[in-house]
């Protein structure tokens, strides 16, 4: 009886470990748990193909459909392995990733707009910086750090106003995008964050100019393994 109580003792644990295992269509990623990924170890990610996604609530919704949420790759080892997967599947750039600008933020730099004061949102104070709370995210478990400074361009980047005889209204490029995934000279260092129109293409005919430049037709969804 001692005998077989000891056998049982010593068993490797792998034994009674489940293997992870994501839902079918999405790549599984083996992260290091922090703080600023809620400790997770691992993450499944899905790039869905479906139209006007960068209209951020059809991007949401496409998610969800999924179970998952809008999501961000994490490092460059992620990025490299997504990209390689959209160019085996030969789906079209920019696609829809998780993060969209501070409706407070936003609201400053109108303001800063209307009294031509100086925009610089790698130097302001408080939360408006891009290393604080310029972007909101949906997604809890993933580390936006090394996102946050893939951006080709300072932001704002797309933004402006309109006026017909009345109050000037303004207008932003405010939700993340992920660029450059079907790049196939060299990739090092890249930089694959953009900012696109929130509403897609709603609204505009496909004559218009700005059509194909805020069409999205893809996202990248995040969620846990089964």
């Amino acid at each position: 009886m001692v005998a077989i109580l000891l056998l049982f003792l010593t068993l490797p644990v792998a034994v009674f470990t489940k293997d992870v295992k994501c839902p079918e269509g999405f790549l599984h990623f083996k992260r290091t748990p922090t703080a600023k990924n809620n400790h997770t170890k691992n993450w499944c990610m899905k790039v869905s193909v479906y139209e006007n996604v960068g209209n951020r609530d059809n991007a949401r919704s496409v998610c969800l459909d999924d179970n998952a949420t809008l999501t961000i790759p994490e490092n460059r080892e992620e990025y490299e392995a997504i990209s390689a997967f959209i160019r085996k599947q030969n789906i079209s750039e920019p696609h829809a990733i998780d993060g969209q600008m501070s409706q407070r933020c936003k609201l400053k730099i109108f303001r800063h707009e209307l009294l031509r004061l100086k925009i610089n949102t790698t130097a302001w104070p408080g939360d408006c910086n891009i290393k604080k709370k310029l972007f909101t995210f949906d997604d809890a478990n993933t580390d936006t750090t090394f996102a946050l400074t893939q951006f080709a361009n300072n932001i704002p980047i797309g933004y402006g106003y309109n006026q017909h005889g009345g109050p000037k209204i303004f207008w932003m490029d405010e939700c993340m995008k992920m660029t450059r995934t079907n790049d196939t000279e060299d990739r090092a260092g890249i930089k694959f964050v953009g900012l696109s129109w929130c509403m897609g293409v709603d609204g505009i005919d496909k004559s218009n100019i700005q059509f194909e430049g805020r069409l999205i037709n893809s996202v990248l969804c995040g969620r846990h393994p089964l």
